[in-house]
């Protein structure tokens, strides 16, 4: 394995150590710390240099090596580590610092509001920690003789750097550049843009000076590359960040903060590309640093599995204890889920995404954490994960032509450049569905997608107001929450769907009963329209579903994919707790089918207790030629399996959780 090639099997072991703390690493013990890890089948683990508090694990001529730490206990780790085979990655933070804002508070970042280090006084929320500058010259030099200082010292396997962020500082320095670039550090938009020019930089000079000193070295920075954005501002996007990443990470604990739809959107944006992924859990039931935490079995089997079946290798977060006592129970936990990825990480080794459907990410440049986009991201990832539809996020810089089908959801505004792609996809055949405002041009009111069936008039008057289709779905007037667009549709379109207003938007002085208003008589305005390639829907039913819940969004998208897309990539009888995804490795195809019950079982956060067997599911995959066999992995059981008309068919006995089917070519 190469210095920068990514194991399966990793842990996050943070150390975040208040100086306030006594006798650290009094109960360390090398030998047992690397013995619980090999025998919990870890392969990687990212070792602290340096935390936020700003303490140091080693003895360092740069900084302040923790108080009341008498060895050196990250040099400790990695030897014992080494011995075993076990990857080291050093670990340290570049803008959350403590003890160096308390040396240089005129290297710390300055709020809008004039709050230096960006942290209101008295705070002690999770991130409450002060931040430095990264465009501060001073600032970035330290950082650079702290890591010739460790890779003197260490020669690590790879760096994984936190908090590259810049939280809209407006210090000297910065306000300096602001004015130099005529930029209004009171725009929100020009001080977000200069963020993010200022990460991006951060990230290309580090990369060089460690890539200087070993060309083979892993290097991932902590600040985003991860996002999913349109790129509709390319000099600003995420794209490049991950320019200056050798492989990213997802950060995605499963908890109040992310949830369990943030991983799967990730990955379905950033796993078309050949860059190496990693996914980051934790062992916490909530949050970093949640001690005397451990999550259920059945939610690290979940997350982790759910890693594998999309490629990426897998990371769990762990805090060691400041006593540095390693936790056995924990480790006995993660051990077993482990076990199981060693078993089965051959068949996810350089495989590649079998992807059916381009979903265009509604997450613009510099607003990826838009609550109106969040909402549609989510609604897309459930919408098609429970139909079993296999897609990508893309942006609009992707190659679009391989894909059957392109769905624009909810307000996907498009620049003449993404118009013109797009319009082309249409002449060379491709398939087109939108909803709402998406295909408006991005500074004007009016489609720019050509002969979709619709003019666009204005946002819809009415909200809630009701749909009447001619589906294949139960007859009536279906609510649709969230506020849609009028529209008028062309002579030749076919209108599939109908707008029922209701008498009346509800106010102080006009309502009825205590919901919306019922639905008046039905109207001539469409509500869905059909051309000869694209459908148009008239309401955000992807942000409606996931924030309304009601299934007939999803019966209606689904009804409209289905008479787009002539022969589905997989069609099977798995119910739509199941996931599926589909992937190629040299001459054969993996396909994963997870089945684990995401439930709200506290106020705060979604978990997994239970794994629900399924049995004697059918699968279609479509397929170009007979395959020669088709067997269960790891198990190794031969399938029966028939070839007609273009798809391969087999019935899988049982599902227990998690399980692969393997189709040699």
């Amino acid at each position: 394995m190469n210095k920068g090639e990514l194991p399966y099997r990793q842990i996050h072991m943070d150390f975040h150590t208040s100086p306030l703390i006594p006798n650290v690493g009094a109960d360390f013990d090398a030998d047992d710390f690397a013995e619980i890890l090999k025998a919990a089948h870890v392969n990687s683990i990212n070792l602290f240099a340096k935390c936020h508090h700003g303490m140091y694990y080693y003895p360092t001529k740069i900084g302040t090596m923790h108080p009341s730490l008498e060895f050196d206990l990250l040099g400790a780790q990695i030897r014992a580590c080494r011995k075993r085979g076990i990857r080291t990655c050093i670990y340290t933070a570049a803008s959350w610092n403590e003890d160096w804002c308390d040396r240089h508070p005129e290297w710390m970042q300055v709020s809008p509001e004039g709050v230096l280090g960006i942290e209101k006084p008295f705070t002690k929320n999770h991130h409450s920690w002060h931040a430095l500058c990264l465009n501060n010259r001073a600032h970035i030099d330290y950082l650079k003789s702290e890591l010739n200082e460790i890779n003197a010292c260490y020669k690590p396997d790879g760096y994984w750097i936190d908090i590259v962020t810049q939280f809209n500082c407006v210090c000297v320095t910065c306000m300096a550049e602001m004015k130099a670039l005529d930029l209004n550090p009171q725009d929100t938009h020009d001080l977000l843009s200069h963020n993010r020019m200022v990460e991006i930089r951060f990230m290309k000079e580090i990369y060089a000076h460690i890539t200087a000193m070993d060309s083979t070295i892993g290097v991932y920075f902590n600040g985003h590359p991860n996002e999913v954005d349109q790129q509709d501002k390319i000099e600003l996007s995420a794209g490049r960040k991950r320019e200056s990443n050798t492989y990213i990470d997802i950060e995605s604990l499963p908890s109040e903060m992310w949830g369990y739809t943030h991983f799967p959107i990730q990955v379905n944006y950033l796993n078309k590309y050949i860059q190496e992924l990693c996914m980051m859990n934790g062992k916490f039931h909530k949050m970093w640093g949640d001690f005397g935490s451990l999550r259920n079995i059945e939610a690290l089997e979940y997350e982790c599995l759910r890693a594998l079946a999309n490629g990426t290798k897998i990371c769990i977060g762990d805090q060691l204890h400041p006593s540095g006592k390693i936790d056995k129970t924990v480790y006995q936990r993660i051990g077993q889920v482990f076990a199981d990825i060693e078993e089965k990480e051959k068949y996810a080794y350089n495989s590649t995404k079998q992807a059916q459907i381009g979903v265009y990410t509604p997450n613009r440049t510099l607003h990826t954490w838009e609550k109106d986009a969040a909402a549609t991201s989510e609604g897309v990832y459930r919408i098609m994960t429970e139909l079993h539809y296999l897609f990508d996020f893309v942006d609009f810089e992707d190659d679009i032509s391989h894909y059957e089908l392109l769905i624009l959801p909810d307000n996907i505004r498009l620049p003449d450049y993404a118009a013109a792609k797009i319009n082309q996809y249409l002449k060379d055949g491709g398939k087109l569905l939108l909803t709402s405002k998406s295909g408006l041009h991005v500074d004007k009111e009016i489609f720019v997608i050509d002969n979709i069936g619709v003019t666009y008039m204005s946002e819809a008057e009415f909200f809630p107001r009701y749909m009447q289709t001619s589906f294949d779905i139960p007859a009536m007037d279906y609510v649709m929450y969230e506020r849609g667009v009028t529209v008028k549709a062309a002579p030749e379109a076919e209108v599939l769907a109908y707008i029922v207003n209701p008498y009346f938007n509800r106010s102080y002085k006009h309502f009825c009963s205590h919901m919306q208003t019922p639905p008046d008589k039905v109207t001539q305005e469409p509500a869905v329209v059909k051309t000869s390639n694209t459908i148009y829907i008239a309401n955000p039913l992807f942000k409606d579903y996931a924030i309304n819940g009601c299934k007939v969004y999803k019966d209606i998208i689904g009804l409209c994919i289905e008479s787009l897309v002539d022969k589905p990539l997989v069609m099977c009888t798995l119910p739509t707790t199941a996931e599926l995804t589909l992937r190629k490795q040299e001459n054969r195809y993996i396909l994963h089918i997870l089945n684990y019950i995401i439930q709200r079982k506290c106020r705060s956060l979604d978990t997994i207790e239970e794994k629900w067997p399924l049995y004697n599911e059918v699968v279609y995959v479509r397929f170009a030629n007979e395959p020669r066999e088709v067997y269960l992995a790891p198990q190794m059981n031969a399938l029966d399996f028939s070839y007609n008309n273009g798809y391969l068919c087999f019935t899988i006995p049982e599902i227990n959780g998690h399980q692969m089917v393997v189709i040699e070519e």
